[in-house]
């Protein structure tokens, strides 16, 4: 085991469950409040009248789906059924001081669902980012993006919401075990935590057999919804809203998209600018860690479409037709900057058989991809009553011929095509059968090669075996990762819930 950075690296160890998130504009610790200025770099060039694009969530937001502590804070008297809903989850007693007085309200709960209220001033709000983020500029030089099938991890980032219903609640809890005691021990975490669940995170945490809890990091988000914006809780999925890049000399650099799901833009019918937890957490990192470069592209992705190797990258379809509609450009001019940004050849995975490529597409090395293959997975679970509403929804979406047609076109392209099981879940009740959606290493250790897969597992032995034993006749070693069980019911496994914040050849 290779020690931890040096002391004063943005990624060194310290105190146990350490909070360095001062705002030193406000001076009040924990808390972030909006930039004073607006970020031009969001408004899409030419159309700063027009009312952007908000694109919706693929997976459900909270407000939609589940109910959560957060949602009875919107009024006086309501602390106390907020008081229950955090002592069911094991949490009332750490955050019953911070219950006290009002929080304003996103939206209401009527009989027809719920209502988003408007701005009551007319005054037409202007777009703006929480946080002062430089565009990417030319002084950093070439980047290219991190690939995700080489390398050995050092640093990660997770996002803990402020959600402390089912089956979110125990889903991000099964996450984070899984990853803070199944990866390597000396692998740093920061972690950005939401609200009142920053509060109760460290007390969780103690609880667990994590050897040196000094490497994990907890910076807290507090944002919130006022009459002039509207604030959309964060997700546990920190892979969405960033990738890493690297410079030539090696020095990370956090790429946020251009707007993270209108993140800063303005809903012209509420008058309301949206703020996106999920894309301001990457950039609350900047706040906490002076050191690492953090920019936004002028470019709209999310991490889960972007599938690195080192000489190559896999995009997500709908990205690119995204940003053709939004920058009116053509497809070839868009895979161009897209080709610019990642610093390597792009290749658009048309159609996109899901709403994110990472849970179907996966490189094992340079030249061999392993792609879903939901019509193997059918006939292996034929048996298997309980499985039949994941084999239908599977049909239903045809998913098999979408991933077939898929594979033979990077088989054209010269790559070496091998197949994993893949079933689609229905989303809250069951889980969503992805073995692509994995974390990886493949380094060397003092010349011996090292590679590992952070597998997702379901306890569906049919399925398992063969992902275990397709990643083990590639030379990895297997960890499972069990809390896929719990966590693909929200749509995402162990990659979408983590973001890479450095890794290394070695």
């Amino acid at each position: 085991m290779q020690s931890l950075p040096p002391a004063g690296s943005p990624f060194s160890s310290g105190p146990v469950w350490s909070s360095r998130s001062t705002n030193p504009a406000v001076g009040t610790p924990d808390r972030v409040d909006l930039a004073t200025s607006p970020q031009e770099a969001l408004i899409k060039p030419g159309r700063k009248k027009e009312t952007p694009t908000l694109v919706e969530s693929p997976r459900p937001k909270p407000e939609q789906t589940r109910s959560s502590a957060l949602s009875v804070l919107g009024s006086r008297g309501h602390a106390g059924m907020a008081a229950g809903a955090l002592f069911g989850a094991g949490l009332g007693p750490a955050l019953l001081p911070n219950l006290e007085g009002p929080r304003p309200r996103a939206a209401t709960a009527t009989p027809n669902g719920w209502r988003v209220p408007a701005n009551p001033s007319r005054t037409p709000v202007q777009p703006r980012d929480p946080f002062e983020i430089l565009p990417a500029s030319p002084e950093l030089g070439a980047l290219r993006v991190v690939a995700s099938s080489t390398g050995r991890i050092r640093a990660l980032r997770l996002q803990w919401p402020e959600e402390f219903q089912e089956p979110a609640f125990s889903a991000q809890k099964a996450v984070f075990h899984d990853i803070l005691t199944r990866l390597p021990a000396d692998v740093v975490v920061h972690i950005v935590a939401e609200g009142l669940a920053a509060a109760a995170l460290p007390a969780m945490l103690s609880e667990w057999p994590i050897i040196d809890p000094g490497r994990i990091h907890i910076h807290g988000l507090h944002l919130h919804s006022t009459p002039e914006q509207l604030y959309e809780p964060m997700t546990m999925w920190a892979r969405d809203g960033a990738i890493l890049m690297q410079t030539a000399e090696g020095a990370e650099v956090l790429m946020l998209p251009r707007s993270f799901r209108g993140d800063g833009q303005v809903d012209s019918k509420l008058n309301r600018r949206v703020l996106q937890g999920t894309g301001a957490a990457p950039a609350r990192l900047q706040q906490a860690l002076p050191d690492l470069l953090v920019r936004r592209s002028g470019l709209s992705f999310e991490g889960g479409d972007v599938i690195a190797s080192k000489r190559a990258v896999l995009l997500g379809g709908q990205s690119l037709a995204a940003n053709m509609a939004d920058l009116r450009l053509s497809r070839e001019a868009v895979l161009e900057q897209f080709v610019q940004l990642m610093g390597v050849p792009v290749i658009a995975i048309e159609p996109q058989p899901e709403f994110h490529l990472d849970l179907g597409f996966t490189f094992l090395d340079e030249d061999t991809i392993a792609v879903a293959d939901p019509g193997l997975s059918m006939g292996l679970v034929s048996n298997r009553a309980d499985l039949a509403p994941l084999v239908q929804a599977t049909r239903d979406k045809q998913l098999s011929e979408k991933y077939d047609r898929a594979a033979r076109r990077l088989a054209e392209l010269g790559y070496r095509i091998c197949r994993l099981p893949n079933l689609c879940g229905l989303g809250l009740t069951t889980p969503y059968l992805t073995y692509n959606n994995v974390l990886m290493e493949n380094y060397l250790d003092q010349g011996l090669p090292v590679r590992k897969v952070y597998l997702p597992v379901y306890d569906v032995p049919e399925l398992d075996e063969v992902a275990r034993a397709t990643f083990r006749q590639h030379g990895y070693q297997v960890v499972d990762m069990p809390s896929a069980r719990l966590s693909t019911k929200l749509w995402g496994a162990v990659r979408c819930a983590t973001g890479d914040l450095r890794v290394t050849d070695g």
